[in-house]
Parts: structure tokens; C-alpha cells; sequence
């Protein structure tokens, strides 16, 4: 869900030419699920699955009331369908929404009004397609504030808290937005007597609330959601750029000092951008801006630069690739990061503003949605129109991004062992265009962290060829292994992440009281998938797919050269720093 950079027109818009505003061609991106006569397909937000398999499904629902809701689920089960749900974009990178080709898919695309925001009680209710962004804005009309949220607003209520989306904090309840979920209304498979279909109320006085939070929708389809608010904050933001050799001793400490403090780390430039992110008083003076992610640009120029970053890192120029990243984000820090002074310009830090304008940003989704001609569900016919940087339906620069989540008590370890990778070959770590470090505060949520943790999010070029490998393919997953199986790490339900997932399940504060509870509300599995399933072990299921190439789109740990590519010259070998690693290595 956050933060798709690399996707170059960088979603961080900082040159007037690709920020061009055009409201009056804007293109709303393509819904998640599209549909023909023979069936319908389901995509994610850039159009490709980590696996890069398709996503099927018989038929698909687009509910706008509870009512409508609960008929649909009675009628797939009384047809022994499987059911998943997803939202207008779909921002999961990982195949939880995906179902059979004999199933149904819900789509929340309709499903999405406030319902009510309770001022005495300091709550706000919503459907579940909601999205984030409306929430926030909602609740600041009554004086009230939603401290945790994703970076990109455009994502459905009941998407962040199904897959654990957060911010970063461990101030309170921390940077969770699970964490504030207070009640819920969910549809659950129900007996024929029952009318195949019931509904679910949940509270506070619920222990089984502490499952559905964070139930990556393998429970039923969330109707409604209740979100705990606090009264008006505002945020101040300074950000600075500092070298980064005691970062490991640095770090920590920021993240702790900071309410909502934020660290990206360029390992290759030996810089670190450090975002130091507090809550304040509504007193204090300022009416700041984010605009950091989702500005829309032109499709021209989005594709312009696609084919740039395809073109470098085809031909592995590594003085192009540390350039073009690196420098670019190191710039944005100078100009203010995406956040405006006064909404219109950035003039210096702090930047104080209130914090749902402050906390999270999304443009380009929030474009008008009438219906243009000039934009199909398939591809955009103008290609001076405007769109999100991400559109599946022109050429993008694709990723992987992979959140890593190490405990805070190994995050020094981590960061040590990632500059000994570093320090083999800087310019080979310049595919990143940083590390995002994010606090996450231990839960008491059941598929929450036991313990306090750090997210080192990696994004990374994606080849637009299955089989084909990147020029740098060992240094990535040298480090991905290394932070999971050294030093106990963890992974986002919703990014990319592949045969790592296998048996993180078990390091959640309570697997075996989520299984209880998916038991007595879907005990036939209706709501789960193949990957679901193989996340919690179901049926001796894994997540590993063992096959050539498999390492390649992180199908597998490599075993055997052929789980590379060898045709291309790369091998199986260990990793560098971590022996225990088995990366793809090319051997030229």
C-alpha cells in the first residue's frame, strides 16, 4: 500500500513538468475487477502479481448496503463459492484477494459512506470501502483526528485494518490503524436455516474483536467499521539529511523521540533522511500541507520515464541508476519533502498544518471520477491526460516492495549487518532508492507484533520479463533473508514478500486464538484462499513454489542454479555477509 517511488515519476513530484496539473483531463484509474461474459479478472494496483499468475473469479458483487451485502454472501454459500473481498484500487501486492475461478469477488467500490461520527462518543462508523482519506477528512469536520494512518490515503477502510497498514509511531496506541478500530459489523457464512448468511456485531467487550481487526479477510466481509478518534492535533515536520555513520546508534532513539518520526536511509550515498514528525497543539501557528505521494502526472511523461529507468537498469548503468535515485531524494529533503507551508508552497521547516491534512496524501485518486472517454478500463487514449504514476494501463516502472519488520531490540544488529553488504559495493545498492524505517508498536491484536518493531521497507525494480533477473539480484536478497532468518524479522501481509512469508504466522501474539475464532466464524474456509491458507499452514499447505526461475520473483529460495536463471548467468550461491543466504549471483 505506501510509498511507490521507484515508479519513477517518484510520486515525491517535485519538477513542475511532471506535476502538471490537469484536472480537466484527468484519468480516475482502472477499478480493481473487470469483467467479460465468460468471467471476471481481478488486478492489483500496478497490474501484476508477485507470481505473476492471474486472478480469477466466476462473477463479482458491488454491494452499496448492508442488505445487498448479506445477500450476496448467502447466495455464494448457498452455492458453495469461495468469497474474497477487495476495494476500488486494490493496493496489495500479495494474492489475498485472489479467489477461484469459480468464486465471487466483492468489490467495496460502492460500498463506501460515512455513516456517522459521533462527537460525544469520539468515534466515527463507515462502510467498508471507505476510503481512508474520507475518513480523516470526516472526522476533522467535527474537530476530531485519526492519529494513525497509511502514507497514501486512497486505500479502503477495511483494506488498512485487514492487512495491518499502519504509519509510524509507538507513542499510544501506536501507528496501528487496526489499533483504533473500536466495533465492527461483519458478514459471516451462516446455516440454511439461518438464511445462509448472518451478521456479526462486535465491540470493545469482545475478545474476538482482537482477531477481526487484523484478519487478512479470511473471517467474512467487514460491513462497517467504528474508529476510536482523539480531539484536533496538528503536526510539525523538519526534516534534515545527515551522514550515516552511527546511524545504527542514532536511529532508535529518533524513532522514540519522535511522535511520528520517520527515517529513510540511503545506503549508497551513506546519507540518511531523517523526519522528525511531533504532535502539537492546535494553537500552534500554521496551515501546512502533505503532498508527498500520488500527485498525478501526465501519461507521457510517466511513460518517458518508465522506459528511462527500464533502459538503465537493462544496460545495469549504475552511474545513471544512483543519480537519478538517490540525488532525487536527497533534493526532496532541501524542498521541503512534499509538505507545503501553506498548501501551496514550501517556504522552510517546520512545517506545522493540522494533521489530517498533514498525516497522509493521495492526489492522484482523488482526481473527479466522471466518466472520459479518452480513458477505458484498459488504457488511456490521451497521453497528455493525467493519472496516478502507478496505472496499470499505461507503461510504469514496476517494483517489488518488500516491508521488512525487524524487532526493535535487533534494529542496531540489522542496520550494522546491511552496511557490511553496503560496504562491499556501494553503487550496488542503489536500486533503493532508501529504506524506509517506521516504528510499529507491539499489540495485544492476535495477527499484531509481539513486540515493538522497525520496518526496513525495500522497493526495488521489478523486470517486466518474467525470468529475467536484475543486475544487483543477490544484494536484495541477501538482505531480506538475513533480517528474517538472522535476526528474527517479519514482513507486511499486504507487500511483497513471497516463499519469506513462510512460518512468520507464528511470531503474531496469538495464531492459535485467531485459528479458534476464523473456526467458529468460517469453519468451511469460505473466506480463505490458497495463499491464506498457506500463510497459516491449513491443510500442510506452504508458501514456497519450487519450479525455474522460482528465485526470481521470490517463488523461492534458490536450491539449484535452474531456480535462477543460468541461461543468463546467474547462479545459486551464498550470500556475502550472511552465509547462510542462497542468492542469485551473477557469476559475469
Amino acid at each position: 500500500m505506501m510509498i511507490r517511488i521507484l515508479q519513477l515519476v517518484f510520486i515525491l513530484c517535485f519538477s513542475p513538468v511532471l506535476c502538471t496539473d490537469a484536472k480537466a483531463r484527468a484519468c480516475l484509474p482502472a477499478p480493481s475487477v473487470q469483467c467479460t461474459s465468460v468471467g471476471c479478472e481481478i488486478f492489483n494496483y500496478h497490474g501484476i502479481w508477485e507470481d505473476r499468475s492471474i486472478c480469477k473469479a466466476a462473477s463479482v458483487a458491488r454491494p452499496t448496503s448492508e442488505p445487498q451485502l448479506l445477500r450476496a454472501v448467502a447466495h455464494a454459500v448457498r452455492n458453495n463459492q469461495k468469497i474474497r473481498v477487495v476495494s476500488r484500487h486494490a493496493h496489495s501486492v500479495s494474492k489475498l484477494v485472489c479467489v477461484d475461478s469459480g468464486g465471487l469477488i466483492i468489490s467495496t467500490q460502492n460500498y463506501d459512506s460515512v455513516i456517522e461520527v459521533n462527537r460525544k462518543a469520539m468515534t466515527i462508523t463507515v462502510q467498508s470501502g471507505t476510503m481512508m482519506s474520507d475518513v480523516i477528512e470526516a472526522a476533522a469536520k467535527h474537530g476530531l483526528a485519526l492519529p494513525a494512518t497509511p502514507y497514501i490515503s486512497e486505500v479502503s477502510a477495511s483494506g488498512a485494518i485487514s492487512t495491518g497498514a499502519h504509519g509510524s509511531s509507538l507513542a499510544g496506541k501506536g501507528g496501528g490503524v487496526y489499533e483504533y478500530v473500536v466495533g465492527m459489523r461483519i458478514v459471516v457464512p451462516a446455516s440454511p436455516s439461518e438464511g445462509y448468511a448472518k451478521i456479526i456485531i462486535l465491540t470493545e467487550a469482545d475478545e474476538d474483536l482482537k482477531a477481526a481487526k487484523l484478519a487478512l479477510g479470511t473471517l467474512g466481509a467487514i460491513s462497517e467499521v467504528t474508529f476510536a478518534l482523539q480531539p484536533m492535533f496538528k503536526r510539525s515536520v523538519s526534516v534534515s539529511v545527515k551522514d550515516d555513520y552511527d546511524l545504527e546508534n542514532e536511529a532508535e532513539g529518533f524513532l522514540r523521540d519522535h511522535t511520528f518520526g520517520d527515517i529513510r536511509w540511503l545506503p549508497s550515498h551513506r546519507k540518511a533522511v531523517f523526519l522528525a514528525i511531533d504532535r502539537v497543539s492546535v494553537d500552534v501557528a500554521g496551515d501546512g500541507s502533505n503532498s508527498m505521494l500520488g500527485t498525478p502526472a501526465t501519461v507521457a511523461d510517466i511513460e518517458t520515464s518508465a522506459y528511462q529507468v527500464d533502459t538503465f537498469q537493462a544496460e545495469a548503468d549504475v552511474d545513471a541508476i544512483c543519480n537519478l535515485i538517490g540525488n532525487g531524494t536527497i533534493q526532496a529533503a532541501a524542498n521541503g519533502h512534499g509538505f507545503l507551508n501553506d498548501g501551496k508552497r514550501f517556504t522552510g521547516y517546520p512545517v506545522v498544518g493540522f494533521n489530517h491534512r498533514m498525516q497522509t496524501s493521495g492526489k492522484c485518486e482523488q482526481i473527479p471520477k466522471q466518466k472520459d472517454e479518452r480513458c477505458t478500463p484498459t488504457q488511456v487514449l490521451d497521453k497528455n491526460a493525467t493519472t496516478c504514476s502507478w496505472d496499470r494501463r499505461v507503461h510504469t516502472s514496476l517494483n517489488f516492495d518488500v516491508e521488512l519488520r525487524v524487532p526493535l531490540s535487533r534494529f542496531r544488529e540489522a542496520i550494522v549487518d546491511v552496511k557490511k553488504i553496503r560496504d562491499l559495493n556501494p553503487q550496488r545498492m542503489c536500486d533503493f532508492d532508501a529504506i524506509y524505517f517506521r516504528s510499529i508498536k507491539e499489540s495485544e491484536v492476535y495477527l499484531g507484533p509481539s513486540e515493538d518493531q522497525v520496518t526496513m521497507e525495500l522497493l526495488t525494480y521489478q523486470p517486466r520479463e518474467a525470468g529475467t533477473p536484475k543486475w544487483n539480484e543477490d544484494v536484495y536478497q541477501e538482505i531480506e533473508q538475513m533480517v528474517i532468518d538472522k535476526h528474527g524479522g517479519g514482513l507486511h501481509w499486504a507487500k511483497s514478500g513471497g516463499y519469506l512469508f513462510a512460518g512468520l504466522v507464528k511470531q503474531t501474539v496469538n495464531l492459535e486464538g485467531f485459528l479458534k475464532v476464523k473456526e467458529r466464524f468460517d469453519a468451511k474456509g469460505v473466506f480463505s484462499n490458497d495463499w491464506t491458507d498457506s500463510l497459516f499452514g491449513i491443510g500442510g499447505k506452504g508458501v514456497e513454489e519450487l519450479r525455474d526461475g522460482c528465485a526470481l520473483d521470490k517463488m523461492c529460495k534458490c536450491r539449484e542454479d535452474r531456480h535462477c536463471a543460468p541461461d543468463k548467468g546467474f547462479l545459486c550461491k551464498p550470500g556475502r555477509v550472511w552465509d547462510y543466504a542462497r542468492v542469485c549471483r551473477n557469476i559475469n
